[in-house]
């Protein structure tokens, strides 16, 4: 494996790996144990929006995963009477949101907001709101660069995969996403001056929700399809 690119919640790196195990352990994303707000209960709603609207946001924060397992409940409570907009931030309790500044609604002077949530733990196959992050891949693409294509490719491709070096034209072959506008560039000039094919490697980009890292969200994935798989081979057996 051979890393690419490491953001805040999202990491993009390179693997010689066959795509249907790419694809399976990318659909066990959500099969990862996450901690979320599953009932609410507004004693208080001045606000403009309908208690349904209020509880789908709040359903939707994603929580810090700290010390959680499967089974897990944990209570937090919103109390909110001040003017302006009521913020993620102000749910206390048992845990805690990934990030603090998320619009709950707005409220205008003497209006109030009182909530009691009821977090736990699900899964994103279940609902969304137990979504983790995202995993996605594509294949890493070789590009043949004919002597005869134009300089001009350099400056219409989107993704800024080419560039001249030493009078050749040079691509960086991680960046390419097959879009072919370098392709059809060629074509219109009456040449072909650009051929991309696919490898057997990919590129993995796994982006993460806030709940847990994404290095988290890759292993955690293996782990519950490796579970699976110990299941299902102990029925095999009998």
């Amino acid at each position: 494996m051979e890393l690419i690119e490491k953001k805040e919640n999202k990491m993009t790196f390179i693997a010689d790996i066959d795509e249907s195990l790419a694809n399976v352990i990318r659909r066990y994303v959500d099969q990862i144990p996450i901690l979320a707000i599953d009932e609410v209960e507004i004693s208080k709603n001045d606000s403009p929006l309908y208690d349904e609207t209020i509880a789908h946001r709040l359903g939707l924060i994603p929580l810090k995963n700290e010390n959680v397992k499967e089974g897990d409940e944990k209570k937090l409570t919103l109390s909110s009477k001040k003017e302006g907009y009521v913020y993620s931030e102000e749910l206390k309790g048992e845990a805690s949101p990934a990030y603090n500044k998320i619009p709950i609604t707005l409220l205008n002077k003497g209006q109030e907001l009182e909530v009691l949530a009821t977090a736990r733990v699900g899964k994103g196959s279940e609902h969304v709101r137990f979504s983790p992050g995202l995993l996605y891949y594509r294949n890493l693409n070789k590009i043949k660069i004919d002597k005869n294509c134009p300089k001009e490719i350099i400056d219409i491709c989107p993704l800024n995969v080419f560039k001249e070096k030493n009078k050749e034209i040079i691509a960086d072959e991680k960046k390419c996403d097959d879009c072919e506008w370098c392709v059809e560039f060629c074509k219109k000039q009456g040449k072909n001056g650009i051929e991309i094919l696919p490898t057997e490697k990919l590129i993995i980009t796994v982006e993460s929700f806030g709940q847990i890292s994404e290095k988290e969200i890759f292993k955690k994935s293996i782990e519950s399809l490796k579970k699976d798989l110990k299941e299902f081979s102990k029925k095999i057996v009998k």
